[in-house]
């Protein structure tokens, strides 16, 4: 499983070729070690579905996801990367295929991020604390949904505490900060963003992060 790893850590030196690699050998071995392979699994498809140039691409590889996640938590259930796949897999699917799908996985997102944070907070540089963040910041608030800023806040806070350098936990931040008013704290999250050192493995993830920085930077 760490050369299957290895493959998804190097996806951007042989992309789509490190993805689809280990897309078939994780598909092979699902039969014989699903609590192993499944998880790693939805991840592949997260990852092939956030890559992908066409929307249609997009939401083939999410939807898939969702259904390899959802067999990945059954069969590992105390694995954080399972369920934050999984909950990933959903937040991605539900917002390319419209309102209601996204209305849809709302429960799901909540219930299976919540169960990877507390299994790993620091998942994937603070990836269940990102996600849950994100999730109440975005979501609408009741009675519809379970959005609230102060969980938010909260959850965001600690994520960039635990990993700094992952621009996405500074981004989601300051993205939360403009929306309460607290554009200084904002315009200083985006500018340590935008000085975080390139790494040569992650470049296209990067630039992602590096692009909402500067669009966020016209707001403060």
């Amino acid at each position: 499983m760490d050369a299957v790893q290895k493959l998804i850590d190097d996806r951007e030196l042989d992309y789509p070729g490190n993805l689809l690699k280990a897309k078939a050998e994780q598909e092979a071995a699902a039969g014989d070690n699903p609590a192993e392979a499944l998880p790693l699994l939805a991840q592949v498809l997260f990852w092939l579905g956030d890559y992908a140039s066409e929307a249609a691409d997009r939401e083939k590889y999410w939807e898939a996801g969702v259904e390899a996640g959802k067999q990945a938590v059954e069969a590992a259930e105390d694995s954080a990367a399972a369920h934050l796949w999984y909950a990933s897999n959903m937040g991605n699917h539900g917002m390319i295929r419209g309102i209601m799908s996204s209305l849809f996985y709302l429960g799901p997102i909540e219930k299976h991020g919540k169960r990877a944070a507390e299994l790993d907070e620091a998942y994937f540089s603070a990836a269940p604390l990102r996600l849950l963040g994100r999730f109440y910041h975005q979501a609408p608030g009741w009675p519809v949904g379970s959005g609230d800023p102060k969980k938010a806040l909260g959850l965001l806070e600690k994520a960039v505490e635990l990993a700094p350098d992952f621009g996405f936990n500074k981004t989601y931040l300051a993205d939360l900060y403009i929306s309460r008013g607290k554009k200084a704290e904002a315009k200083e999250l985006l500018e340590a963003t935008l000085a975080i050192p390139e790494d040569p493995a992650t470049k296209l993830l990067q630039a992602k992060f590096r692009r909402d920085a500067e669009e966020l930077l016209k707001k403060v």
